[in-house]
C-alpha cells in the first residue's frame, strides 16, 4: 500500500469526512439547480410555485436536524457500549463503518441542502425552471432520507452489540490478512537472517502504522544501500530501537530520508497489521472470562472467529518488487500468542472453554502448516495452565482426552 493511499484510507475513515462529503454534495446540487435552469425554456407546460416546494424544505429542516442528533446519539452510545463490552480498541471500527457514517451523512446533507433551499427562495434567485428543478430534486432527496432512515433503524439494532463488534474485527483482520498473502514481506525480500548495518533510529515513540516500500526502494537505489526493515507496521518504535539497519554509506539527510517512510502513531491500526487485529479478538476473550462478565459463551465464538481466521492465513510467494528492502516475516508462533493466549491464560479453569480451544488448536495444526509446529506447543502450555487452574480432576482428564492428538515435547 502507498503512502497516499494509506493517508486516503485514513481520511475516509474520519467520523466526519462523509457528513461532510454529503453536505458539499447537497450545497453542489442548489447550484447545479440554479445553472440547469439559466438554460432551460422561459415558459413551461405548468407553473411550480415557490411555496409548494419551500413546504416540502421546511418538513425536511425542521425535522432531519432531530433526526441527525439522535443518530449521532446513538453512535455514541454505540460506543460507549462497545468500549464497556468488549474492548476500546474495537471503537475505531464502529467509528469508521461506512454504513452508520452514511446514514447520518444523508440525515445531515439533506438538512443542510433543505436549509439552502429555503433561503434561495426566499431571496428569490430561481425561475420557474429552477423551482421546478428543486422540486424533482427534493423529491429524490425525500426518497433517499426515507431509504435511510429505514436502513437505520436495522443499524441501531446491532451497532455496539459484542457479535457485531467481533464481526468487524474479523472483517478488519481478514482483509489485512489479504495483504499479507499478496505482499508478506511487504513487497521485499525475505529476511532470515541476522542482519548487519547503520541503525536508524525512531525519532519519537510510537506504534508503525505504515511502511512506504517505494520510497525505501528509492532510496536504496540511489544511494546503493540494502535497507532491513526492523519494525514492520504494528511494532512499537522508540530512539533505542531501530527502525530499519542500512548496509552502505549514509549521511544525516539519507537518514531522515530514511526515517520519514516510516509512519509513527499514539496506536496501532488495522491496515497492514493482521497481528493487530487477533490482539483486539484475545482481549474482548479475555474480557469476557473476567470474574464480572463471566461470558464462556462468547469466548467460545471469539474462539471460533480465530479458527476461521488462522485457516485463511498463508504465506504466498509474492513478486519481489523492492528487491534492495528486507522484511522477517511474521512468527506463526506470536500469533498464537496474541489471540489465544489471554483466554487460555484466563480461562483455563473453564472445561468448556478449554475443550473449545484445543479444537481449534487442532484444526488449525491439521489445516495450516504454517502453524503446526507452533499449535503443539501452545496446546503443551494450555494443558499446564488448566492443570495448574482445573480443581476437579475429572475435568483436567476429560481435556487431555480432547488433547490426545498433542505431540509430547
Amino acid at each position: 500500500m502507498s503512502y497516499l493511499k494509506f493517508k486516503l484510507r485514513q481520511l475516509v475513515q474520519r467520523m466526519w469526512f462523509l457528513p461532510a462529503a454529503f453536505s458539499g454534495i447537497a450545497l453542489l446540487t442548489i447550484v447545479i439547480a440554479y445553472l440547469l435552469a439559466l438554460y432551460a425554456p422561459e415558459e413551461l407546460p405548468f407553473i411550480m410555485p415557490a411555496n409548494a416546494v419551500q413546504t416540502i424544505l421546511q418538513i425536511l429542516a425542521s425535522s432531519l436536524l432531530t433526526v441527525a442528533v439522535f443518530a449521532l446519539s446513538t453512535v455514541v452510545s454505540a460506543f460507549s457500549g462497545a468500549s464497556a463490552a468488549t474492548t476500546p480498541r474495537a471503537v475505531p471500527l464502529i467509528a469508521g463503518d461506512l454504513r452508520a457514517q452514511t446514514s447520518i451523512s444523508v440525515f445531515i446533507g439533506a438538512f443542510l441542502f433543505s436549509i439552502v433551499g429555503i433561503i434561495g427562495l426566499s431571496i428569490g434567485i430561481y425561475s420557474e425552471a429552477g423551482r421546478l428543478f428543486l422540486f424533482v430534486v427534493t423529491l429524490s432527496v425525500v426518497v433517499l432520507v426515507v431509504t435511510s432512515l429505514i436502513r437505520w433503524i436495522g443499524q441501531i439494532s446491532a451497532i455496539g452489540r459484542v457479535g457485531y463488534t467481533i464481526g468487524a474485527v474479523e472483517k478488519a483482520t481478514r482483509d489485512a490478512i489479504n495483504v499479507m498473502e499478496e505482499f508478506p514481506y511487504l513487497g521485499g525480500q525475505r529476511l532470515d537472517w541476522e542482519p548487519e548495518g547503520e541503525a536508524i533510529p525512531a525519532p519519537i515513540s510510537g506504534y508503525v502504522q505504515h511502511c512506504d516500500m517505494p520510497a525505501l526502494q528509492r532510496v536504496a537505489e540511489e544511494h546503493d544501500l540494502k535497507i532491513s526493515v526492523m519494525a514492520r507496521p504494528g511494532a512499537y518504535a522508540t530512539p533505542v530501537k531501530p527502525l530499519a539497519l542500512v548496509e552502505g554509506r549514509l549521511d544525516d539527510d539519507l537518514r531522515e530520508r530514511i526515517s520519514e517512510c516510516f509512519v509513527l502513531g499514539e496506536s496501532r491500526t488495522y491496515d497492514s497489521d493482521p497481528r493487530f487485529g487477533m490482539i483486539v479478538l484475545g482481549e474482548i476473550g479475555d474480557k469476557a472470562m473476567s470474574a464480572g462478565i463471566n461470558d464462556p459463551g462468547t469466548g467460545i465464538v471469539v474462539i471460533d472467529t480465530a479458527t476461521r481466521l488462522l485457516l485463511d492465513w498463508k504465506e504466498e510467494r509474492q513478486e519481489v518488487r523492492y528487491d534492495r528492502v528486507f522484511v522477517s516475516r511474521i512468527r506463526p508462533a506470536d500469533v498464537l500468542d496474541d489471540v489465544y493466549r489471554p483466554t487460555a491464560r484466563d480461562g483455563a479453569a473453564i472445561l468448556e472453554v478449554m475443550i473449545r480451544l484445543m479444537k481449534s488448536l487442532e484444526t488449525v495444526a491439521e489445516c495450516n502448516p504454517a502453524f503446526t509446529r507452533a499449535a503443539h506447543d501452545f496446546a503443551r502450555q494450555t494443558l499446564r495452565r488448566a492443570e495448574a487452574a482445573m480443581k476437579l480432576d475429572d475435568d483436567f482428564e476429560v481435556l487431555k482426552k480432547v488433547a490426545d492428538w498433542v505431540e509430547p515435547a
